[in-house]
């Protein structure tokens, strides 16, 4: 059975979540969105660019390939997000994709007031945007344009260079922990 959400226009399945508003006081779209998404696996990256202020990187889960042509990929990233902040008109990334067993990693990344540079093993990248080491992919890229959305920036990178790396799954975040893709049986 489906319910359509009047206050959000949003159909979830009644078996599964439902929730059905009778007044926008109710309305908890923040937790009820978050929990829905929370169903949607994402791919587990870290965006990097070498700035001003040296080799910086940010996590980003809603990474997706937006274009062939031109080859274009994207991520959503929060406007006041401070690891952003000095990323932001930087013309050169990489966009790290990690491995099953990189979630250490992803960790690092998220951690304020540390070395990150420091403690991971990264190098060049063709661009000079820092490739972290083990990563199972690599795509350099410029900036191709900032988009506002909402309380987020759409960020599209056109890419200029490609290069895979260890044979593993890909680490993706999923239901609020790391987790992999295993093939279907």
């Amino acid at each position: 059975m489906w319910v359509r959400t009047a206050a959000i226009g949003v159909v979830v399945a009644a078996t599964v979540h439902s929730v059905k508003y009778s007044s926008a006081k109710e309305l908890n779209v923040a937790d009820d969105f978050r929990h829905v998404m929370s169903l949607s696996p994402t791919p587990v990256t870290i965006i990097t660019a070498d700035t001003d202020d040296g080799p910086q990187g940010i996590v980003i889960g809603s990474f997706v390939s937006v274009s062939l042509e031109p080859a274009l990929v994207g991520f959503f990233v929060g406007k006041w997000t401070r690891m952003w902040q000095p990323m932001n008109e930087a013309k050169a990334y990489c966009v790290n994709i990690l491995g099953e067993d990189q979630s250490n990693l992803s960790t690092l990344f998220i951690t304020h007031g540390i070395d990150r540079f420091g403690q991971a093993a990264w190098g060049a990248a063709g661009n000079g945007a820092p490739g972290l080491d083990g990563a199972v992919a690599w795509i350099e890229a410029n900036l191709y344009s900032i988009t506002d959305a909402g309380d987020h920036d759409l960020v599209l990178l056109e890419v200029t260079g490609l290069r895979s790396g260890r044979e593993l799954d890909p680490l993706i975040y999923h239901r609020g922990q790391y987790s992999t893709v295993r093939p279907s049986a």
